[in-house]
């Protein structure tokens, strides 16, 4: 794993990368793969112009000497002839060593090779996808069989084409051991692609088809001029795309798209300034060798240092919780090495390979961008900082993120950018030998303070002591058989409008929620956890307008009282109390348990991801390490974002940190939660001696993975679905298997005579935007109500009220929001309940609520630094609503905090 984190890691990443980004340009991941061929040829050609370099040198070394060599092998054998070779060898200053430099264009292309098997081979996205006559990219074409023996078409295209592109380049070559080893090569990877799937062999074959093309080039008279107008054709043509056809790919992946085609468009003019540039300045580093290539090696360190090594330690020791005992890796330095090694081949390696192969105008121009870069990567992880949140075990932000930020902060950053290097360029121009010292200062200080963290990680994981992994399941959760029990379920992302198309496809579903009413007309106040759940928890003094109006307080200090201000008012009243896997327990702040001291009646559980790897055992399914391998690939990525202008951070984020396995992340996190949804008989028993209440967050609903078809259970690959028009989406595929596990809980419920005394709710802190067509189409009306959307489901004691119709949920179209749930929780119980911290009654009449319905869905990032007294939300996405949610004439934009 060292070799292939240091070598061939860097070049996967940027093949997932590009892959990513030509499939938001394009949308089919067929032109997508094209694409990435087309990339990686361009990049990889200064490599083969210079083995071509090489080649041509060794083709007129060895027909310089072929004479002589003639000769001696005739007049002389062994070991005489052995001695006069290498004496001939000697005198014209040739090692038969040197012999392998005719190899270099073949060798250069086992690590390019190796990245895109690794990467093509194993993406999940090109499974079930056809391109052209390809019925499954992700399988062999198998386009036809003879006599039960499968063809496989396009391997054999792709050989042909390299015999074609290899007779094209060694035509006026005598070399018969060069003609040799290009068919050889060729014959090779037939044998080692003709059951590849058929996505990563159409890879190579364009990349055969690109070497044929630059075999024909080298043989016209001015190649690079045709070559130039032929991408700067191409260009035009992508512009034109990108302004007038690719409306659908987002506007900053359309406007980097366009300033690649620009930039090869004016490729001329910039090699020109480059070339004035290069010979008019850095005149220090000219013909001083050795500090020119010190003050490279050390800045390519310095980042590979800050990136993969700096700034893993420091996450790593402020949570080191979080990366002892992960998938099958007990100790947190494999997270700690991982990354070091990716950015040591990534800044180190790959640049020094490139480095060495050019002259001294490239090397100079190299060492400026190399010295820059060091210094404003560490500018901007130390002064531009930015306030993103808490993470998730994967190293994704636990809440949306839009990295919009001031202009004067952008502003500035731009002139220090222009400063650093204004004063780079000084220095390599005037005296550059100071750098040297300084890097090396630099240098030590990452290392010792890297060095530093890492003791303390390992003496925090000294003391920790490895997850039981269970083979059985106790209860946790305690109901009453003579009491009333109370149940609030937070079903995080639960998608109201999607309800009714679980239980009309599969009709005696809701034979199972008897007693349920279903709210359909019910809003949350905000399109996040954090803005949507403390009204679940703590009623209309904790929606995100009265959170901001009280500002003398801090987030955290109103988050936690939100969470415990039902656990106080039914523990007032006499209930044992439960809470389970609350979201953001004391606002993240380590030790989260602090926010229930002096709350001892509390019972605090936590299930989530518990009760997983007994999920994987019992239904045989191998846990393959989804976490740690996201770790791995985010941790050097969550380093480079750190180093980048804040302006162009998102790019770094985009699509998860450019990985192309999310689903994979969903999945492993799915089973965390529906594991303990599945479980719910086993982890409920009727052993309390009174009343209870019992307050639980879920995010399995947060989780969209497919699901097996018709019961909607997860398998290690889904082969079936449903006839219904939302069975090929994951958010429907995982509200289907969660309806399914509540049905199995309330049965059980019924058959422990435990369903009558039960009051249960069902709610959710915000929807998602999947286009279900419940809402009137109205501008961006129906993004905002989609998001904003939230699910209610409420059965009260002895209620047993079977279905109207057999299909559906008996419905109540009241508007509601989910800030309602105390008052439902409480309604009957606890006369007058009032929230233990406000004083604000939990019940509030029609008019009185409205006032308190404004729901926000910011564009901009939410600030959640827990010492912060409000959430940044700018006063213009505010909204409010009454009567019917689906019209928009119902919506209307307010300004609770001024224009």
């Amino acid at each position: 794993m060292f070799l292939y984190n240091l070598i061939i890691h860097p070049i996967r990443q940027l093949l997932e990368i590009c892959y990513i980004f030509f499939t938001e340009v394009t949308h089919n991941p067929g032109i997508s793969v094209i694409g990435l061929s087309f990339v990686v040829t361009i990049c990889c050609l200064p490599l083969y112009i210079v083995a071509e370099g090489w080649q041509e040198k060794e083709r007129l070394i060895q027909k310089k000497l072929k004479p002589g060599l003639q000769r001696i092998k005739q007049a002389f054998r062994g070991d005489e002839q052995f001695m006069m070779l290498n004496t001939y060898y000697r005198q014209n200053h040739y090692h038969p060593m040197m012999a392998l430099r005719s190899s270099f264009g073949l060798l250069i292309q086992i690590p390019f090779f190796i990245a895109a098997y690794s990467f093509l081979s194993h993406l999940g996205e090109l499974n079930g996808v056809s391109f052209l006559f390809i019925r499954n990219m992700g399988k062999p074409d198998a386009l036809f069989t003879i006599g039960g023996f499968t063809i496989n078409v396009l391997p054999i295209t792709m050989t042909a084409i390299n015999c074609i592109s290899g007779a094209v380049y060694a035509h006026g070559h005598d070399s018969v051991r060069e003609k040799i080893q290009i068919y050889v090569s060729a014959l090779l990877f037939l044998v080692l692609l003709y059951t590849s799937p058929a996505g990563l062999v159409m890879y190579w074959t364009m990349n055969n088809l690109l070497s044929l093309v630059k075999n024909v080039f080298y043989k016209l008279k001015n190649p690079l001029k045709t070559l130039y107008l032929i991408a700067a054709g191409a260009s035009l043509l992508g512009i034109v795309l990108a302004a007038f056809v690719l409306t659908g790919a987002k506007i900053e992946v359309r406007a980097l798209f366009a300033l690649l085609c620009l930039t090869i468009i004016a490729s001329p003019l910039l090699v020109k300034a480059v070339v004035w540039f290069s010979d008019r300045f850095l005149s220090d580093i000219t013909e001083n060798k050795a500090r020119r290539c010190g003050i490279f090696v050390l800045s390519s360190l310095l980042i590979a240092f800050l990136t993969g090594l700096f700034i893993p330690a420091m996450l790593i020791e402020s949570e080191p919780q979080e990366f002892c005992f992960v998938d099958g890796y007990t100790s947190p330095f494999i997270f700690l090495w991982t990354p070091f090694f990716q950015a040591l081949g990534f800044y180190v390696l790959w640049p020094v390979c490139f480095y060495a192969l050019f002259g001294t105008r490239i090397k100079k121009l190299l060492t400026l961008s190399a010295a820059f870069l060091a210094l404003y990567a560490l500018i901007n992880n130390f002064a531009f900082t930015g306030s993103y949140g808490p993470l998730q075990p994967n190293l994704d932000f636990m809440e949306a993120q839009f990295f919009n930020d001031t202009l004067p902060r952008i502003l500035l950053n731009a002139l220090v950018a222009l400063g650093a290097f204004a004063g780079i360029t000084l220095l390599l121009s005037k005296k550059a030998y100071p750098l040297i010292p300084c890097s090396l200062i630099v240098l030590f200080a990452l290392t010792a303070v890297s060095a530093r963290n890492g003791v303390i990680v390992s003496k925090a994981f000294a003391k920790m002591t490895a997850p039981e992994v269970r083979t059985s399941i106790d209860p946790v959760y305690h109901l009453s058989k003579t009491g009333k029990n109370v149940i609030v379920f937070m079903q995080d992302r639960l998608f109201s409008p999607l309800l009714d198309e679980v239980f009309e496809e599969k009709p005696e579903l809701v034979t199972h929620f008897d007693g349920f009413t279903f709210y359909p007309n019910t809003v949350s106040l905000g399109h996040l956890t954090m803005l949507g759940v403390p009204g679940i928890f703590g009623g209309y003094s904790y929606t995100p307008a009265e959170i901001n109006r009280r500002d003398t307080e801090t987030l955290q200090k109103k988050h936690n009282e939100a969470i415990l201000s039902l656990p106080v008012t039914f523990n007032e009243a006499g209930f044992e109390v439960t809470v389970s896997d609350m979201p953001y327990e004391n606002f993240d702040k380590e030790p989260l348990t602090a926010m229930y001291e002096g709350y001892p009646f509390v019972n605090r559980v936590w299930t989530q991801g518990v009760y997983s790897d007994y999920w994987y055992q019992q239904n045989g399914i191998e846990k393959t390490s989804y976490i740690s391998d996201s770790i791995k690939h985010n941790f050097i990525m969550f380093g480079i974002f750190k180093t980048f202008p804040p302006v162009l951070r998102r790019l770094v984020h985009h699509k998860r940190w450019w990985n192309t396995d999310g689903r994979k992340d969903h999945f492993s996190q799915f089973i965390d939660n529906y594991s303990c949804l599945l479980y719910f008989p086993q982890l409920f028993d009727a052993s309390a001696e009174k009343s209870t209440f019992t307050m639980i967050d879920n995010l399995a609903t947060h989780e969209p993975s497919l699901l097996q078809w018709p019961d909607y259970v997860p398998v290690k690959e889904v082969t079936a679905f449903g006839p219904d028009k939302w069975s090929k989406n994951p958010q429907y595929n995982t509200q289907a298997g969660t309806m399914r596990c509540y049905a199995a809980f309330f049965d059980w419920l019924k058959k422990n005579d435990l369903y009558d005394n039960t009051r249960i709710i069902i709610v959710s802190d915000h929807g998602t935007s999947i286009k279900s067509g419940k809402f009137e189409n109205t501008g961006d009306m129906p993004f905002l109500k989609e998001h904003v959307t939230a699910s209610l489901l409420v059965k009260d004691f002895n209620d047993r009220t079977p279905s109207r119709d057999g299909t559906h949920l008996n419905r109540d179209m009241r508007f509601m929001t989910n800030a309602d749930t105390p008052a439902l929780a409480t309604d009957g119980i606890i006369p007058g309940a009032k929230n233990p911290f406000t004083g604000l009654d939990y019940a509030l009449s029609p008019e009185e609520k409205q006032a308190y319905v404004k729901i926000c869905k910011p564009q901009a990032e939410s600030t959640r630094n827990r010492y912060h007294t409000q959430f940044t939300i700018p006063h213009d996405v505010w909204w409010t609503v009454h009567g019917d949610i689906t019209k928009s004439e119902n919506w209307e934009q307010i300004f609770p905090f001024g224009k």
